[in-house]
């Protein structure tokens, strides 16, 4: 395996941990027809130049999800490599909380990209991610997460760790 790639674009991404009132977490819903592939995650996409993680993470929520969203600390780092794209990821995902509980959720877009990967927007609830037959990224959202915060976070794995294509 090489370590140096100087032809793989490095990213670094900000996403939302967002939940309501009922338990239930915030995810988008990706399609890419190209590629075939369907996929959920929380909302979330890369650092503009000059923007901290923070303010990337409050600026796509709004872009994706058309809501606006208070930061909170740091709960997971992941990590993924796609060979095939050339493409290597350093995913940050906060906590996020929704401080208007009247605003409503709603599919937004990718400003960046022409043809469109959002579907949808909504919560989802523990029993629907756990029975969910398409990938949830990262996929600690499936089961691992659950555990994490009925013990409030408290000595979690935030390093989730690298994935590869």
């Amino acid at each position: 395996m090489r370590r140096w790639q100087p032809q793989m674009l490095f990213r670094v991404r900000a996403s939302a941990v967002i939940l309501n009132e009922h338990n239930e977490i915030l995810l988008v819903l990706h399609n890419d027809p190209v590629m075939k592939e369907t996929w959920l995650m929380p909302p979330g996409g890369g650092l503009e130049a000059g923007e901290n993680a923070l303010e990337a993470m409050v600026r796509e929520v709004k872009e994706e999800c058309g809501v606006t969203c208070q930061a909170g600390e740091l709960l997971y780092v992941r990590e993924y490599i796609s060979n095939n794209a050339q493409l290597h990821h350093l995913g940050m995902f906060f906590r996020g909380v929704l401080p208007d509980k009247h605003e409503k959720v709603v599919a937004g877009n990718d400003p960046e990209l022409d043809q469109q990967l959002i579907q949808e927007c909504r919560f989802y609830s523990r029993e629907e991610l756990k029975s969910a037959t398409i990938d949830i990224y990262p996929e600690v959202l499936k089961e691992q997460f659950w555990i994490d915060l009925e013990n409030e976070f408290i000595g979690h794995q935030v390093y989730l760790g690298q994935q590869r294509d």
